[in-house]
């Protein structure tokens, strides 16, 4: 395949891949007991390599004009709150121009599998980070009990549960059309081995219902690209997405959001708690100072981001669902809602490493899908003059 792309799109796939590499090695890093002094510099470094990918590859008028308007307003949200991952995110995303989807999720799931497996094994021997963690972890009777749970190296139970549910979905997406019953088998049988280990219920929870969601889009074929499912699946992800903002200005100050933080672990009462001198300031774009980690997802990306650049986001899973739609690619849309459901409840998504969060890799292949469709005179970007040229 190589052979047959012209140097300028060569330099721009190895720069793509190496950026990709590099990504995932961070991520890695990050959920190792290892400090990474050079995390800034390689997150400079990777998006470098993907501005010279996008540097390198033909984008239509349409696909140019599109990148503009979104890149502006990643960096008007850098410029105000001083976050540059909505910048790297939109570079990324960009970049995936021309890119093998099934080959670079492949890739990723090999790398980030690895890589916990190299994890897994320095904790389990002893020779590098914690095989389990003994704290108050919030939960039980108020205020909690002290217990032991299992992190394997990734320095949180929640951690590492939840790199496998975010693997399981990768597989799931990859392999869904070849495995049998068996396979799903399997593949729950090994989150739930590791579940007694970490004892981490939210991705448990998930990761058992995406399965279930596979298996009935494979085998009710009735059910299988029918547009009412796809409305239902739009439908729970802004549901979700509403109550998630209903508990950020709420908190636990009704009895029935009370009751549910409860199940939670006080995770919408936290967030409130943190934000709530800021929630009824919430601005198009967020101030510099907030700073504040929780877990709640989508009230991370509003409280870190603000509203324009968050809203991009959201529209931008009703988009991919549209394009699963679209192509009747029924496990794509098992694993937006699914990701929906584990941000309720967790902000694995909602982080400055990229590849942390897989949708934007979905975003990266399906952005410029109805541009391609319209078959313009594609051109790099020192071709300027036929970008504000006659069409």
């Amino acid at each position: 395949m190589m052979e047959k792309r012209s140097t300028p799109a060569k330099a721009g796939q190895i720069c793509f891949w190496t950026g990709i590499f590099i990504e995932l090695l961070i991520v890695i890093i990050d959920k190792s007991a290892y400090i990474n002094p050079y995390e800034s510099m390689l997150f400079r470094l990777t998006f470098v390599l993907f501005c010279i990918k996008i540097a390198m590859t033909k984008y239509s008028r349409s696909e140019w004009l599109c990148m503009i308007a979104v890149g502006g307003i990643a960096a008007i949200s850098y410029f105000i709150n001083e976050r540059d991952e909505a910048v790297r995110a939109v570079a990324l995303v960009a970049a995936c121009k021309d890119i093998d989807l099934k080959k670079l999720l492949t890739t990723i799931l090999g790398i980030t599998a690895l890589g916990s497996v190299v994890l897994f094994v320095l904790s389990v021997t002893g020779i590098f980070g914690s095989i389990s963690v003994t704290a108050n972890f919030g939960r039980g009777p108020s205020p909690g009990i002290v217990e032991t749970r299992y992190c394997f190296g990734m320095g949180h139970p929640n951690a590492f549960q939840g790199m496998l549910f975010m693997m399981s979905t990768l597989a799931l997406y990859l392999y869904a059309e070849k495995m049998r019953l068996a396979h799903f088998a399997a593949l729950m049988g090994v989150n739930l081995v590791f579940f007694f280990f970490t004892d981490s219920n939210t991705a448990i929870l998930v990761m058992t219902a995406a399965i279930l969601g596979v298996l009935f889009m494979k085998y009710c074929k009735p059910f299988s690209g029918s547009k009412g499912i796809y409305i239902a699946g739009a439908v729970c992800f802004i549901i979700i997405v509403l109550f998630s903002l209903y508990g950020a200005s709420a908190g636990t100050q009704n009895a029935f959001m009370h009751k549910l933080d409860k199940l939670l672990n006080g995770r919408f009462q936290y967030a409130y708690t943190i934000e709530q001198a800021r929630l009824q300031n919430w601005s198009l774009f967020a101030d510099v100072a907030n700073q504040e980690y929780f877990d709640q997802g989508f009230i991370r990306l509003f409280y870190w981001y603000g509203i324009i650049p968050s809203l991009v986001y959201l529209f931008g899973n009703l988009y991919l669902i549209w394009q699963a739609y679209r192509k009747k690619d029924d496990c794509l849309l098992v694993i937006v809602v699914a990701y929906a459901v584990y941000s309720l409840m967790e902000a694995h998504l909602v982080s400055v490493y990229l590849l942390r969060n897989y949708l934007l890799i979905w975003f990266g292949y399906y952005w410029y899908q109805p541009f391609a469709e319209r078959h313009q005179k594609e051109f790099h970007f020192w071709q300027v003059k036929k970008l504000i040229g006659k069409a």
